[in-house]
């Protein structure tokens, strides 16, 4: 959700400069590449029954191969597991936002991607990439990962990934 957050703010603010970003699985996955039945779900469920909570339980998505971390999740009190679906509506709108503000991240960018990422998935990812502004494609490197999830900083091969990023950030790798 961080990325969508840094997308639409750098297209739609004045903020002050940064160096770089580092989107790691980006949430881009807006109404435009949801099938029409979740749309539909949506803003029924957001127009009727906006308090009811939602869990991912039985949907089958696998959101990292490191089972340990994702049990110790589960257990974490703080961690939220079931949301309203008024705000999962608020989040599909950011991520709307996102989405139609890609043409215009002209941000130097590092964006990490997990080939077997389930959360986001490959259609949002291509429609993403597929409208960055020609120019800035220089600027903005992308790293995929075959055994990558969507967790791709806590998965089991999140060394490889945090030492491409030092890397991109031209820091000592140890």
């Amino acid at each position: 959700m961080g990325g969508a957050v840094l997308i639409s703010a750098l297209t739609q603010y004045n903020l002050p400069f940064t160096d770089g970003l580092i989107l790691a699985a980006p949430a881009v996955w807006g109404r435009e590449t949801m099938p029409i039945y979740q749309r539909w779900l949506l803003k029924i469920g957001v127009s009727i029954l906006p308090w009811v909570k939602l869990s991912g339980r039985g949907l089958g998505i696998k959101p990292s191969d490191n089972v340990d971390m994702l049990k110790k999740l589960g257990r974490d009190p703080l961690i939220i597991k079931e949301t309203r679906i008024d705000t999962i509506w608020g989040l599909v709108n950011l991520m709307d936002i996102a989405i139609e503000s890609t043409n215009s991240f002209n941000t130097r960018t590092l964006i990490l991607l997990g080939d077997n990422d389930q959360v986001i998935r490959e259609k949002s990812i291509d429609l993403f990439l597929s409208r960055r502004p020609n120019a800035e494609k220089v600027q903005q490197k992308i790293i995929r990962y075959k055994n990558g999830y969507h967790m791709l900083l806590r998965d089991l091969n999140r060394k490889r990934v945090w030492m491409d990023i030092l890397g991109w950030m031209n820091l000592e790798v140890p």
